[in-house]
């Protein structure tokens, strides 16, 4: 398993910041494009085109299906194990913001769901999501099943080849906040600070929403 011990640069982490507002933009273009070709009469807001079942291996046994995550919401991020800097900041970030949230007796489930499951089986998964904490579930499947739930999710990815045959992927980066009814809430906001983020997570648990 590929990794990177040097921390992310402030430059890194600016840049990352960047890709992130722009991902954030273009989400709300494919959301305002979905919304404009549905047919006309009733039509969901444009939040609820975002997010839809899966069922998927889980890298602490077993598999986790949707549907028994109903009446409650969760939290999804794309990536995969072998992201040099990104991925991991966020599990660690992610992780942290959690134990927090856990103390003052906040309980809300977040899974890791990879973009590469050539490579990312669920023993790859537990290895890794093991190294930064257990409040994070990691889901890989087969390509198929990959490819939709990245699709429901609107999450685009790009396989880059590097050097010598390998590869990385360029893909979304964002925290889904996702309501009880499995309606997408809004991203989770970890670059303003834990104190934001937490009030996110308070809303979310409360009412399901993110505003």
């Amino acid at each position: 398993m590929a990794t990177d011990p040097r921390p992310p640069s402030p430059a890194a982490l600016r840049g990352s910041t960047l890709i992130l507002a722009a991902f954030a933009l273009a989400l709300v273009g494919i959301v305002a494009a979905t919304v404009a070709f549905l047919p006309r009469g009733d039509r969901p807001s444009a939040l609820s085109v975002i997010g839809g079942p899966f069922r998927l291996e889980s890298s602490k046994g077993g598999v986790v299906d949707s549907q028994a995550l109903k009446g409650k919401p969760f939290l999804v991020f794309f990536g995969f194990t072998q992201c040099p800097n990104i991925c991991p900041t966020t599990l660690a970030d992610l992780g942290t913001l959690l134990d927090t949230f856990g103390a003052e007796g906040g309980d809300v489930q977040a899974y890791y769901i990879t973009l590469d499951p050539e490579r990312d089986t669920q023993a790859v998964m537990q290895e890794y999501i093991a190294s930064f904490t257990d409040r994070i579930t990691g889901l890989t499947g087969t390509p198929q099943q990959i490819e939709r739930v990245a699709r429901d999710y609107r999450a685009s990815v790009k396989r880059v080849p590097l050097p010598g045959g390998d590869y990385t992927l360029e893909h979304t980066l964002m925290v889904y906040m996702m309501d009880r009814n499995g309606g997408f809430a809004g991203p989770l906001d970890l670059n303003a600070g834990h104190a934001l983020a937490l009030k996110q997570l308070r809303k979310l648990v409360a009412d399901g929403r993110s505003t």
